[in-house]
């Protein structure tokens, strides 16, 4: 059998708008294997982690910033 090339976009997977996001969706929800999913999961978990980490300490250095305006302000006046 001899593979032809593709002939437009959408043959290759992009579209007007890029990827294709609904295949992909559809893909993901016709995927019954269980272990894809503890996968998915655990990938989701850790991101929500490292992003809940991230913006913990940036929350902690932007109280220090502003301590440290509030204290300039106060000096100055």
């Amino acid at each position: 059998m001899t593979r032809r090339a593709p002939t437009d976009q959408t043959e290759t997977g992009f579209g007007a708008d890029g990827w294709r996001l609904s295949s992909a969706v559809g893909r993901f929800g016709r995927d019954t294997s269980g272990a894809t999913m503890i996968e998915y999961g655990l990938i989701a978990g850790l991101t929500f982690l490292a992003i809940v980490g991230a913006l913990r300490y940036y929350a902690e250095r932007l109280e220090v910033m502003y301590q440290i305006i509030g204290a300039a302000v106060m000096k100055s006046t």
